[in-house]
């Protein structure tokens, strides 16, 4: 893999904080339901939103397919994991969007236990019949047919294994794996050789809904001319550099899957909200709505087009996306990356399009209108940061880390303080006394503990007649401003007091495009315009 560390900061071993998904992407009955989720689960709202976009392609399938160009039909399955620590809560809200999925399974099952139970009697039927034609040589029965189950979702399985149920379902499959590192890891277990290249070649084609063949033994061969899958679970941000290889940036295998951080954005306090009644119904409804889409004739899927002012738009972002990549060197490090995340966003495009229409009462199979594809837009800026982020992540092994609530609440103070800088040095006394505003007595944090975060923060210390303090430049507050933004509301606890937050907490609510990388040692500080 390129050198992708330089994207992390000199000084500092964090990597910055992650921002939000971006708002008005989803139409505004969605965020609102989607938005109740992640109160109740006290997750970020990448989590309930990533699941719906990763459920809704999912369900959708082959189905649907949206023609690029008339050479080009892409359908919205993709690889999403979400990056986040143990103990945030993803697993269970990332449950509750997925409800749809585990009762349509749990009804297919049943229904498959009773036609199985029908056919062992009809094969017993069968063989008596069988055995009394041989013996007067009479016409012989037809055997009954073995019932098949129509999956939609698989949890612990192997390639193997999914590609057998494909072969009963030509809509899809999702394979849904809470800990994602588990389905990574298994990639090849199997294999009489112990090697992972089989499966992955075989995920590999089934991102764009290519061919499987298998022709090992009679027994065995199978030819499923779409196998589509689609991929979602979660990983912690410790396992995941181990989780892949050098070849898998060359083949293709890593920039396939859209990675999503995730940070608690403030302390998960007790809530008696719950996601149920009408929120969760107006979002089940979408995925019951994709889950009872079906082929167009002969078992294809319905095409849908873009519109004039949608192609033009897509043209000015891809021609801009590819000169960005030919012309700044910065980013040949993404050069792997970048092809995957101009395919992926026709694919989201698609999943956008649907929700616009359905939000509105709308068939899906009207054009894509333009405003769509700058919704995907937005979507695929935050994106491609995300991705840029992973990467380092994955460039750089364990050798950096997600930053702490502390370590990022003092990155705040730091930023909402500096215009209270003298002569470069914000002491640390005034970061403690800011922190501690209108909180209790038992949560106050203590000099020492802010001390200790400047180096993780990749700033040194000084001291000027009186105090120490943190030593800053206009390079620093910048780069701090853009890592960790005070939108993200870490900074204190004041709901614990029911104080209304402070207006110097809030921030900008803007979503960069891109990451630079920031935090220069330097030996000395200067006085420049104010600081």
């Amino acid at each position: 893999m390129s050198n992708m560390a330089s994207m992390a900061f000199e000084g500092s071993n964090l990597l910055p904080s992650p921002t939000s998904f971006p708002q008005g992407v989803l139409p505004a009955s969605v965020e609102d339901s989607l938005s109740v989720a992640a109160s109740a689960f006290t997750v970020p709202f990448a989590v309930p939103a990533v699941t719906f976009l990763a459920v809704i392609g999912a369900a959708v399938g082959r189905t649907r397919g949206l023609e690029v160009k008339p050479s080009w039909i892409t359908h919205p399955n993709l690889y999403w994991g979400l990056v986040a620590r143990s103990g945030m809560g993803k697993s269970p809200c990332s449950n509750a969007i997925l409800k749809p999925i585990h009762e349509q399974e749990n009804a297919a099952f049943k229904e498959h236990k009773r036609e199985l139970e029908a056919y062992e009697l009809e094969l017993r039927e069968w063989q008596s019949s069988f055995a009394r034609a041989q013996r007067k040589n009479d016409t012989l029965p037809d055997k009954p047919i073995y019932p098949t189950w129509e999956q939609i979702y698989v949890e612990d399985s192997t390639t193997q294994a999914v590609g057998s149920i494909l072969s009963n379902n030509p809509r899809g499959i999702l394979w849904y794996r809470d800990e994602l590192s588990g389905l990574l890891a298994d990639l090849g277990r199997y294999d009489n050789k112990g090697s992972d290249g089989g499966d992955k070649a075989r995920l590999l084609s089934a991102y764009d809904c290519g061919a499987w063949k298998v022709s090992r033994s009679t027994k065995d061969a199978l030819h499923i001319p779409h196998a589509c899958v689609s991929i979602f679970g979660t990983v912690q941000p410790d396992l995941l550099p181990s989780l892949f290889k050098h070849k898998d940036t060359v083949s293709g295998f890593l920039p396939r899957f859209l990675f999503i951080r995730c940070e608690q954005e403030a302390p998960p306090l007790w809530t008696s909200e719950s996601f149920d009644g009408e929120p969760a119904d107006h979002i089940h409804g979408f995925i019951h709505q994709a889950l009872d889409l079906n082929f167009g004739p002969e078992n294809s899927p319905e095409i849908i087009k873009l519109s004039d002012a949608a192609k033009h738009k897509v043209k000015d972002w891809y021609d801009n996306q590819v000169l960005s990549h030919w012309y700044q060197p910065e980013l040949e490090q993404f050069e792997s990356l970048a092809p995957k995340l101009r395919g992926a966003f026709f694919k989201i495009c698609l999943i956008i399009h649907m929700l616009d229409c359905w939000s509105t009462g709308k068939s899906e199979m009207i054009p894509v209108h333009h405003e769509s594809i700058q919704r995907t837009i937005v979507l695929m800026e935050w994106l491609q940061e995300q991705q840029r982020q992973v990467w380092t992540l994955l460039s750089a092994g364990n050798k950096f880390q997600e930053a702490s609530a502390i370590e990022r609440r003092v990155a705040q103070a730091i930023v909402a303080l500096s215009k209270e800088l003298n002569q470069a040095l914000l002491p640390t006394s005034r970061i403690v006394e800011f922190l501690n505003h209108e909180l209790p007595e038992s949560f106050h944090i203590k000099p020492d503990a802010v001390g200790k975060t400047y180096k993780k923060l990749g700033i040194e210390t000084g001291r000027n007649s009186k105090e120490r303090g943190a030593k800053l430049t206009p390079e620093i507050i910048e780069t701090l401003s853009r890592y960790f933004p005070v939108e993200k509301g870490v900074i204190g606890v004041t709901d614990v007091t029911g104080a209304n937050k402070s207006s110097e907490f809030q921030g900008d609510n803007q979503v960069t495009s891109k990451v630079t990388p920031i935090f220069q040692e330097s030996s000395g500080v200067t006085s420049k315009n104010g600081y």
